[in-house]
């Protein structure tokens, strides 16, 4: 389920690919998506023999996250933080960051024996240095990460006025502490599953609540990063229904303002289909000015088309 919801995400977000302040987002969910993905035991147990079957998926899978993690962090501070200076000040650290945890993490790996695929490496392999500094530091990166991602959005939330981008920010400040609770269950299940008393009764709890703590994660970033475009997308929706609503509405007195075809702007074979036309703020737009060039060439407007005129030069001037 959460792998389903981010690369649903992913697809959402696509066409801000090129946006230089919400591409980090995109980056994000298409890596933590990756992650999710690659997380699944069967798709581990058969991507890991491609790449030679020496548990490559599992450092592919904590450098997908880890990435996935600092471009949440990098979209948090260009979201809450305005001044140049503090911004490019958390950027560098951040960065600063996941160079040396992942630096640390590849090396960790690379000097471990993980020799036979093991999805579950804190498990199997966890007894060696090079593996508890791979799983260590990649943990401690995460956690990281989400708590100063958290601890900027509370920071944020006082000055913003939107309730909608405070729920926003709330909800994925909210996910990051669950994401980070997660991977702390995580870690204490490794630690308990590796030690003498294996039939600790605790286990049973962790391991139940590890999915639950996951989904809620993904569940409450997700909607973090919905709402605030929702508002946006409701308004637009909004204005275009309106839109089109005033181009009906408009249809009698701009036909009386098209009785002499050589002053419209635009000689259409299907005028009566502008309100479910594709761009229709440029047709409204258009009929606003021919409206108005038919005023001064000599037409009276009645004083309902006065009003619908008035209102549509206010829609378009976003008013």
């Amino acid at each position: 389920m959460p792998a389903a919801m981010l690369w649903l995400l992913t697809l959402v977000r696509i066409r801000t690919a090129l946006d230089r302040e919400r591409a980090p987002v995109l980056r994000a969910t298409f890596f933590a998506a990756l992650a999710c993905t690659l997380f699944i035991p069967a798709v581990y147990n058969a991507a890991d023999p491609i790449l030679g079957g020496r548990n490559h998926v599992g450092l592919a899978l904590v450098i997908a996250i880890m990435v996935s993690f600092w471009q949440f962090h990098t979209a948090t501070v260009l979201a809450a933080i305005s001044g140049q200076v503090r911004r490019r000040h958390h950027l560098v650290r951040g960065r600063l960051a996941l160079a040396l945890a992942g630096t640390c993490v590849v090396a960790g790996f690379f000097s471990s024996r993980v020799d036979v695929t093991n999805q579950n490496l804190p498990l199997a392999y966890g007894s060696q240095p090079g593996m508890q500094v791979f799983l260590w530091m990649g943990s401690a990166f995460i956690i990281w990460v989400c708590a100063d991602a958290a601890l900027t959005c509370f920071r944020f939330l006082p000055r913003m006025r939107s309730r909608t981008f405070k729920s926003g920010f709330g909800c994925f400040a909210a996910g990051c502490i669950f994401m980070a609770l997660a991977l702390g269950n995580r870690l204490l299940l490794g630690m308990l599953e590796a030690s003498p008393a294996y039939g600790n009764p605790w286990l049973g709890v962790l391991n139940w609540s590890f999915a639950i703590l996951e989904t809620l994660a993904v569940i409450l970033v997700s909607i973090g990063l919905v709402l605030p475009r929702f508002r946006e997308s409701l308004g637009l929706l909004r204005r275009n229904i309106r839109s089109r609503w005033l181009m009906v509405l408009m249809t009698p007195v701009w036909r009386r303002s098209s009785t002499q075809r050589k002053y419209l702007l635009r000689n259409r074979w299907t005028p009566l289909l502008d309100p479910v036309a594709r761009r229709v703020t440029g047709h409204l737009q258009r009929r606003v000015v021919e409206v108005r060039d038919a005023q001064l060439r000599g037409l009276t407007l009645l004083p309902r088309d006065r009003v619908l005129v008035n209102q549509a030069e206010q829609l378009l001037q976003g008013h």
